[in-house]
């Protein structure tokens, strides 16, 4: 139903009981809120034309009335409901008959003009009355900055509104254009200040949300949230929780796993909740020891995750399948999940949700991230990328998941390096991969550069493929610089003949 400048004749709703609690339904926010609004509590909303404001609000407001609540809409821009409401129609939230049932349109603009804020907030006095919502938001109130003869009038409005809807136990939101770095009352006196912003970068286009204030959370909620400014929407929280446990776990002995062609590299089993990065050049064989590394997980009875930002899952099984690794019969009955997300589909904080998602989802112990790099091409501000990876690797520990990342290193040696921070910096474990020319042909090596948990194999060894699968074969007494792709003296190595490649 709509109204303007008139009451519901409806009779009072029961509100819902909760936790305290109010959820949002959109992903990642609630955990970036501390678990949700806070009922009762008041909330403003800043933000440039077309940041998502209304989206936002409507948003919380339909997943409000599939709760069970009453939603109020009070508005104070001159556009009509209708027409409102037609822009949601394309939305996937949008449920009509939530408007005809549970949520509430009031447009305030006319009372406001006529008997300014003291009748403003009269009409939503009277109607939180009658109607009993338990959310309500106040849509345009750059109208009540026009209309407030001073700044302690407004401050007088807003202290007055807060006191009320606490009473009344109706979750705020107040939608107000940019302000930009000038204070306005309104910021001091209301219980959650949150900043929606647009970000250009190149042709890339992303929206952002930042929570500069937060009341009615422990201190360690507040200093997690400072942690995720200028985060999208789908960041889970995440860093304060990951730390307090790390450092919990760490008086115990870590369990450890095997893995059969990885133990006589590292010289010691991998630590479960460990994360293994493999660098090294296109085609050096990064993702097949991926998918071997998922194989010995699921023989162990473990769940296992194939999280691709490069190859579709037709290319992987096919590849997998001409080393000898079927994959069919391990998606079939659920061991093993391929997840597919083209890096040019969606934004680094949505991979990352739908990365946590799946592994949440399949209980996962094991998961393999195949291209890593991936992230840092969908990422609009690429001074984040070091601790967002950082950010990523904690949540993955957090969860007992053991991790294996593949990373991009230039092709045969070339000397131009990336300027952004490498994942590889914040893993326990590092291999790397190159290629080496000897005797008029290419040779894999894989060596163990870094091992965290305890000592390792320190030589280099060859690295072959062929139909049977992967071979870690003896370690190379030669020259020097083979990793580099640039051994440093004439002599031909002492290797046989490289064999099929795959």
């Amino acid at each position: 139903m709509t109204q303007d400048d008139t009451l519901s004749n409806d009779p009072p709703r029961q509100p819902s009981t909760n936790d305290g609690n109010v959820t949002t339904s959109v992903p990642g926010l609630d955990g970036i809120l501390g678990g949700g609004l806070v009922e009762g509590d008041l909330y403003l909303i800043e933000g440039m034309a077309g940041a998502g404001k209304t989206i936002l609000s409507s948003q919380i407001g339909f997943h409000r009335v599939a709760q069970g609540d009453m939603v109020l809409y009070v508005t104070l821009i001159a556009e009509s409901h209708t027409k409102l409401l037609s822009h949601l129609k394309a939305l996937s939230f949008y449920n009509p008959d939530a408007i005809s049932d549970r949520m509430l349109f009031v447009s305030g603009y006319h009372k406001l003009m006529r008997d300014g804020l003291s009748g403003f907030l009269a009409l939503i006095a009277s109607t939180i009355k009658t109607s009993r919502p338990r959310f309500m938001v106040i849509d345009g109130f750059r109208s009540a900055h026009e209309f407030s003869s001073t700044e302690l009038e407004l401050s007088q409005f807003i202290h007055e509104l807060s006191a009320f809807i606490n009473t009344a136990r109706c979750t705020t939101l107040i939608l107000t254009p940019l302000s930009g770095n000038e204070p306005h009352p309104e910021h001091t006196l209301v219980d959650g200040l949150v900043e929606l912003n647009r970000f250009n970068s190149g042709m890339r286009r992303a929206r952002e949300i930042e929570v500069h204030k937060l009341r009615a959370r422990s201190s360690a909620r507040q200093a997690l949230l400072q942690d995720h400014r200028q985060r999208a929407c789908h960041v889970p929280a995440h860093r304060g929780v990951a730390a307090e446990r790390a450092f919990g776990a760490g008086l115990q002995e870590p369990p450890r796993i095997r893995h059969p062609d990885f133990d006589q590299m590292l010289g010691v089993v991998v630590v479960r909740g460990s994360t293994t990065t493999l660098v090294g050049p296109s085609g050096v064989g990064k993702t097949l020891l991926g998918l071997k590394f998922l194989q010995t997980g699921v023989e162990q009875g473990e769940k296992c995750v194939y999280f691709g930002l490069y190859e579709s899952s037709e290319r992987l099984m096919a590849k997998a399948q001409s080393v000898g690794i079927d994959l069919s019969e391990l998606l079939k009955d659920g061991r093993l999940t391929l997840a597919w997300h083209p890096a040019v589909e969606l934004a680094i904080d949505e991979l990352a949700f739908e990365l946590l998602d799946v592994v949440q989802r399949t209980q996962a112990a094991r998961v393999v991230v195949d291209g890593i790099d991936g992230f840092r091409q969908s990422a609009n501000r690429t001074e984040r990328i070091g601790l967002f990876l950082n950010a990523l690797s904690h949540r993955l520990r957090e969860a007992g998941v053991t991790s294996l990342l593949t990373e991009e290193l230039p092709l045969y040696g070339e000397a131009t390096q990336p300027a952004t921070l490498r994942a590889s910096v914040m893993t326990e474990n590092i291999g790397l991969l190159r290629y080496v020319e000897a005797n008029s042909a290419l040779y894999w090596m894989l060596s163990v550069v870094k091992q965290r948990e305890g000592m390792h194999d320190s030589g280099i060894r060859r690295l072959t493929i062929d139909s049977r699968g992967l071979h870690i074969n003896e370690r190379f007494i030669g020259p020097t610089g083979l990793l580099f792709g640039h051994p440093s003296i004439a002599p031909a190595l002492s290797v046989s003949n490289p064999g099929p490649r795959a």
